[in-house]
């Protein structure tokens, strides 16, 4: 496990690299490069996050080696973490603070968990090296909340208004009223291609991929029953972005759309409810799949 660990972030390294990320179409000079992006900052705070966590588990393996040398001293902790590695269990300090609140991601199996860090950490490296990624792994973040919301501020942003007589002609298509983040909600398509074939990344809104639909799959019309009897089918890629509350209630009026949750892991409570994406009904009403109990999830299992 210590061989696979990822390397330690250095802070000041970070914040070079997040500086020197490439700026964002459409966004205000002001508001173009760096800090002043939105999801550049959740970037940094996801970056700060992951960091503590490796440096948790490094440390514990570190120590559990030389405890069983006689190195150290074999506290409680140690030998819970001895008995939770060798039976392939997470360690529960690795997964809660002292308070109880979570610190990482719930997957009980030891080999699972250590592969989902690598795979985190990949995104978060990726990104602060190569810039932002096309396509984003949702239930890779520790804060998806916080991915979504910083999302919002950017179209806000982008949306500021432009004074009448002049507005240049590579600003034709904005609207004339400014948003603000209090009138814009969440507008979601289901793209029927993959995340490989995303060539060009949107100006506005994100890719969302990895989403896994319980109690239905997704056909060419829209929500389908399932052919086989398994309770997850993957949901093909999802764009996401933020439009003003009147268009989203236009928008709204003219499909036959289904609110589904979307959860951080299969445990239905508001604690792991992340947002709600509208899905086309196909030729069922709403009320059957929200009988049916039709939800996405960001894991299939924990």
């Amino acid at each position: 496990f210590l061989t696979k660990l990822p390397a330690e972030y250095v802070d000041a390294e970070v914040r070079d690299m997040i500086r020197k990320l490439p700026e964002r179409k459409n966004l205000p000079p002001e508001q173009n490069k760096g800090f002043s992006v939105p999801l550049n900052i959740f970037l940094y705070q996801e970056v700060q996050r992951m960091q503590k966590v490796i440096s948790l588990v490094r440390k514990t393996l570190v120590d559990v080696i030389d405890a069983i040398d006689g190195i150290i001293i074999m506290t409680p902790f140690l030998l819970d973490a001895v008995n939770a590695i060798y039976d392939g269990k997470v360690p529960h300090k690795w997964l809660y603070d002292p308070s109880g609140a979570e610190i990482s991601w719930l997957l009980m199996k030891l080999s699972a968990w250590m592969d989902s860090l690598t795979k985190r950490n990949d995104q978060l490296s990726s990104w602060l090296k190569y810039g932002r990624p096309q396509t984003f792994w949702l239930g890779g973040f520790f804060n998806p909340q916080g991915f979504l919301t910083a999302m919002k501020q950017e179209v806000t942003r982008m949306h500021k208004g432009v004074p009448v007589g002049g507005m240049p002609a590579r600003m034709a298509d904005r609207d004339k009223e400014a948003w603000s983040l209090d009138d814009v909600v969440y507008h979601t398509v289901v793209k029927e291609h993959t995340f490989e074939q995303i060539k060009d990344p949107q100006t506005e809104g994100v890719y969302v991929r990895e989403l896994f639909l319980e109690s239905s799959t997704w056909g060419k019309g829209g929500l389908e029953d399932p052919p086989e009897k398994k309770n997850f089918y993957p949901l093909p890629l999802l764009y996401v972005t933020a439009i003003s509350k009147k268009k989203g209630a236009d928008t709204d009026k003219m499909s036959n759309s289904y609110s589904c949750p979307v959860y951080k892991y299969p445990r239905r409570t508001d604690k792991y409810l992340i947002f709600r994406v509208n899905l086309d009904c196909g030729t069922k009403q709403p009320s059957f799949w929200k009988l049916r109990g039709v939800a996405l999830h960001c894991f299939t299992e924990n």
